[in-house]
This record gives structure tokens, C-alpha cells and sequence, in this order.
């Protein structure tokens, strides 16, 4: 695997002092690039932030280095020039590279290397690529890779001593994590609370988040690493699968310094929120009770469906009664003080990850969970819990075509959702991370599994709006499955429309029909009745060519340059009279039934 550079000497231009980097007049400029999933979100730096307080308590030369603020500003760039701009003459550029933003990440890079050629360009984040060669193999806009999932802190830590005790020289050998690196030291959970040393950085961003109404992202983090190795996942185990815990006081700490700058919530990063019970139920309720909304909680893995359920029943008994419950809301003020008031609004919207009812598929992807029966337990759970309490139906995450699965499956799920009546349930598009174990070649050859590349616009999606910023002449790269042994490439494309569907299909059309055919049969029945109406062939055709590996790539969200979710309920309002005459047909010649789902 080539790279461009492996290492490089600063030139005389970087105003070395008698040859000594140690010794000059200047500090060395570290800059991070970490542009958000859309224009409407603020930038995640806590990384960065991270880095920054790890190196100063840490590092050998703490005040020879300046940070400079990372730019968060994305819904205003129009150009990577912009962003650099922000950060112009550093030393060394930090990318966090993921799948929704590698690709202005990449071109960024790329310009930098265009003017500022003796800058050092280095690259982290998940979904950089160990087990997909190819995609490493395009990087070359790098100088260094930091192993996808590895402590970045060490990284920067080796990387700047090296840096700095060698006149600007660094070997990747010397480099903790480097890709090419044997040093793999590990980095405990920091004894400080970082959002408290960078309290007027994040006050910052929060307030031009709310000043240009954006989603006001911030991530908060009270455990690292994952024992499992869900193929699909690129945690994987990737911290030695050992979870690493933050002090619980450092974590309250975390919690009132993200609250006093702003924030009225978090996303919480750990992979398995829950694993350690008591500590995890303290932090919980310390955040309700602090009027602090730790979101996007990924709970336990677990095969213990009671154990599963305690955890559940105790946040509810954290939370209380949905509508009468508070949640803060930010209220800005000159002062930067009163940010906060009470507002009466259901804060909490559940999502219950099940991935596919399918056991084999859960098998092959090696991921640990209760068993379809348990798992519909669990959600029924959780569901009659929310009604009680006042909160929304939980919506149902499911992964579209997962190995192992069978189109007869797919509809079997339409007969969940039903149930539940989960209308915010959606299936995600099977990505083929980089580095996660399903990009693995021996991976996909025992399975048979055959995918295509496509390409996500950062500016397709129902609802998003990133065409006043850079983002609408961007768009991602990734591959996804179009066939393996479990299903054909008919059967994928099948699946794809029905997908897409699928929810107005159920909410529009089948309550006229529910007792008289299963939500499944009636997913079958509407597809064959959509191919033999006009407009379908458009459809079909664009689906067939974008899981077609010699035809050119395609937009997995897009129908012939229109939102697909747009095209294919326009469809579906136009072929509404003839599904019907068909249903009807099909339905008395069929005996009247109950066809709830029976756990």
C-alpha cells in the first residue's frame, strides 16, 4: 500500500530557530476538521477537545503547542477554502473522517496538500478502512492514518513529542496507533472533566447553534470500547474489547459544564449503556434530574430479556410521567445567564434497535441479542410502558437485506410494525463500513455476498436542507449488498422499493383491510399489483441499475435525480384505486381472520 508521504522536514518557511524545533520563537498550530452529517448540525469536537486536554496534562510539551478552535461554522462554508481559511498555516491538520463526511474531509485535505505542501495531513475516525484496502489505497491526500477506532489521544500525544524532539521529523513507527505503527498503547478515561477546561469553546458553538437555528450537537462519552464484534459495527472490539469507565464524578462534572454552556441535551456514545447498572442508572438520573437529556442511548447488549426489562422499568421510573416531565430549553440571554426554562414536552422519543426478526441473520452478523421471540417481548415492553407514561409509540430500527435474512422475512416485518403501529420505524440502508468486519473479502466470500458501489448526496434526504452550503455539491461513496446466499438480486430490489413504501402502504391503504389479510400478504399482494401499473418500470429500472455492478453508480437515495421517498409515494397515491380493486378481489376470495401478531 503506497502512501505519499511517510515522513517530511519542515522547510525554512516554518521559521525554525537554529535548526531546533524545540527552541523556537513560534508555538506549533494543530488544527481539527470535523464537518457534521448537514449544514443544519453543529460540528461534534469533542475529539479534538479531548485531544487538547489529554496532551496538556500529558504531553511533553504542553505550552509549545497551539490548538486553534475548530471550525463549526458549516452552514455557512460554501467552498473548502472557507474552512481553511478558518485555520490557515497550521502545522498539522486533524480530519475525523466518517461516512457522511470523508468526502469534504478528503477534498479539504487535498487542497491543503496543494498549498501548504509541508503540512502534516493525518486522518482518524471509525470508518477510515482497515479491512478494505481499496478504499485506504485512495487516501493518498494523508501523510498518517490513525487506526480506525483507536485512542486518537495517544496518537497526538507520540505524534507531537516526535514532532517536536526531531526538528519537525516523524516516523510512523514512533506513533502510537499509527497504520503502520506496532506501538499500541492503550488511553484510560481522563481523570478531569473535559468540557470543563473548554467551557468558553463550547459556550461558543452552542450559542451560534441556537443564534442560526441548528441542531445543537454536542456528544458526551462516560465509557469507551465494546466486548462484541457485531459484523457490521466498526467498534468490533476495537478497544481490546475491554469498556474503559470515566470516574462517575468527572462524568456529573461533564453533565453541568455541557448544561451551564447551552446545551440542553447529549448524545451518549457508549456502545452499552446500562452494562454497569448501578453507575449507569446514577448517571441517568443525575442528568433528568439536572434537567439534562442524555439522547440517542445505546442500551446493553444482553441474551437476559428480565435483566433487559429491570433497566427499562427503573428509567422510567427515573423520568416519571412523559407530559408532566420537563425538559430545558435554551433561552439565551446577554448576560449568559437564565439560559434556562422549563417547558412541558415530551423529551423523550424511544427507539427500539432490532435489526432484522430474523435469527440466522443475527447469527451471521455475530451479533449478541435476545432471540426474536424475546426480543418482540422486550418490544411489546417497552411500547405499553411508553403508553402508560405519556410517551410516543417507540419507532422500530431495522437493517435493510442483512445476510442470513429472506425476502419472506422482510414482510414478516411488515407485520411487526404494524402491530405496534410504529410509524417511525425505518430500515437502514446496509452499509459496508470500511473498517468493520463485513468489508472483511473472506468475510463476504463465505456468505457469498455480492455488493455494488453507490453514493449518498449530503443533500437528498426528506426534510434536509443542504443546498446553502458546500454540501450540495458533495456526496459519499459506500458500498452496499445487492445479493447472498440467503436472497437474489430480485429479491433486493423488491425489497428496496417495499421499503420505501412500506409505512404508507400500512398507514394509508391497509386499515380498509385489516382482519382480512396479513400485513405481509398485503405487502406481497401491493407489489404484485405495482407491477402491473404504469410508472413502475421507472422505478424498477433505476433500482435494478443501481444494484447492478456494471452499470454506472448511482444515488441509493435518489429516483432519476428525485427524493425516493418523494417518488415512490407519488406512485402510490396514483395506483391507490387499482391496489384496492385488487385487494378487494383478492381478499373475498380469502376467509375472514385475526391477524395481530402473536408473540
Amino acid at each position: 500500500m503506497k502512501h505519499n508521504v511517510y515522513s517530511s522536514q519542515l522547510s525554512s518557511t516554518h521559521a525554525i530557530y537554529n535548526g531546533k524545533y524545540s527552541t523556537m520563537k513560534r508555538k506549533l498550530k494543530v488544527a481539527f476538521i470535523n464537518p457534521p452529517h448537514a449544514d443544519w448540525s453543529l460540528a461534534n469536537n469533542m475529539t479534538y477537545l479531548m485531544m487538547q486536554s489529554h496532551y496538556h496534562h500529558y504531553g511533553k510539551h504542553p505550552d509549545q503547542v497551539e490548538w486553534l478552535p475548530a471550525p463549526y461554522k458549516f452552514n455557512e462554508y460554501q467552498t473548502v477554502e472557507e474552512i481553511y481559511n478558518e485555520i490557515p498555516d497550521a502545522d498539522i491538520y486533524l480530519f475525523s473522517s466518517y461516512a457522511w463526511n470523508y468526502d469534504i474531509c478528503d477534498d479539504l485535505a487535498t487542497y491543503i496538500k496543494e498549498v501548504q505542501p509541508t503540512a502534516h495531513r493525518i486522518v482518524g475516525g471509525p470508518h477510515i478502512g482497515t479491512h478494505d484496502k481499496s478504499f485506504l489505497d485512495t487516501r493518498t491526500m494523508y501523510d498518517f492514518i490513525c487506526q480506525p477506532t483507536k485512542p486518537g489521544e495517544v496518537f497526538m500525544e507520540d505524534f507531537i513529542n516526535c514532532y517536536i524532539d526531531n526538528d519537525g521529523t516523524v516516523e510512523p513507527a514512533d506513533v502510537s496507533w499509527e497504520l503502520r505503527s506496532l506501538i499500541q498503547r492503550r488511553c484510560e478515561m481522563p481523570d478531569y472533566s473535559i468540557y470543563e477546561e473548554h467551557f468558553d469553546y463550547i459556550k461558543e458553538t452552542c450559542d451560534h447553534a441556537y443564534q442560526n437555528k441548528l441542531e445543537p450537537f454536542i456528544v458526551i462519552e462516560t465509557t469507551r470500547g465494546c466486548p462484541y464484534k457485531c459484523v457490521y459495527c466498526e467498534w468490533g472490539g476495537g478497544i481490546d474489547t475491554k469498556i474503559l469507565k470515566k470516574d462517575l464524578d468527572i462524568v456529573k462534572r461533564d453533565i453541568l459544564s455541557i448544561k451551564n454552556a447551552g446545551f440542553r441535551d447529549a448524545y451518549l456514545t457508549d456502545a452499552n449503556f446500562g452494562a454497569f447498572e448501578k453507575r449507569d442508572l446514577e448517571i441517568f438520573a443525575f442528568a433528568w434530574q439536572n434537567n439534562f437529556n442524555l439522547t440517542d442511548i445505546s442500551t446493553m447488549k444482553s441474551k437476559d430479556l428480565n435483566r433487559r426489562k429491570r433497566l427499562i422499568d427503573k428509567w422510567f421510573e427515573i423520568v416519571g410521567s412523559g407530559f408532566e416531565t420537563h425538559s430545558p430549553e435554551y433561552s439565551p440571554s446577554e448576560g449568559g445567564t437564565d439560559m434556562w426554562r422549563e417547558t412541558k414536552h415530551v423529551s423523550i422519543v424511544p427507539t427500539v434497535s432490532i435489526q432484522s426478526i430474523s435469527d440466522e441473520a443475527m447469527a451471521v452478523s455475530k451479533r449478541v441479542d435476545l432471540d426474536t421471540e424475546d426480543k418482540l417481548e422486550l418490544t411489546r415492553h417497552i411500547e405499553k410502558r411508553c403508553r402508560e407514561e405519556g410517551f410516543p409509540v417507540p419507532a422500530l430500527e431495522l437493517i435493510l437485506a442483512m445476510p442470513g435474512s429472506t425476502l419472506e422475512d422482510f414482510y414478516r416485518e411488515l407485520d411487526i410494525i404494524w402491530s405496534f403501529k410504529a410509524w417511525g420505524s425505518f430500515r437502514h440502508d446496509y452499509m459496508f463500513l470500511p473498517d468493520s468486519t463485513l468489508s472483511d473479502p473472506e468475510y463476504k466470500d463465505q456468505y457469498d455476498i455480492k455488493t455494488v458501489d453507490v453514493y449518498s448526496d449530503l443533500a437528498d434526504e426528506a426534510g434536509i436542507d443542504n443546498w446553502g452550503s458546500l454540501y450540495k455539491a458533495k456526496k459519499n461513496e459506500f458500498k452496499t449488498i445487492a445479493s447472498c446466499y440467503s436472497f437474489t438480486r430480485e429479491d433486493m430490489i423488491e425489497m428496496w422499493i417495499m421499503n420505501h413504501a412500506g409505512n404508507k402502504l400500512l398507514q394509508d391503504i391497509y386499515p380498509k383491510f385489516e382482519g382480512q389479510i396479513s400485513p405481509a400478504n398485503f405487502g406481497k399482494q401491493c407489489y404484485k399489483t405495482f407491477k402491473q401499473l404504469p410508472g413502475f418500470d421507472e422505478i424498477y429500472n433505476y433500482v435494478d441499475d443501481l444494484y447492478n455492478p456494471n452499470t454506472p453508480m448511482k444515488s441509493i437515495k435518489r429516483i432519476n435525480d428525485h427524493q425516493r421517498t418523494d417518488v415512490i409515494n407519488t406512485f402510490i397515491d396514483n395506483a391507490a384505486p387499482a391496489i384496492y380493486n385488487e385487494l378487494f378481489i383478492h381478499t373475498e376470495s380469502e376467509p375472514k381472520r385475526n391477524v395481530e401478531w402473536q408473540l
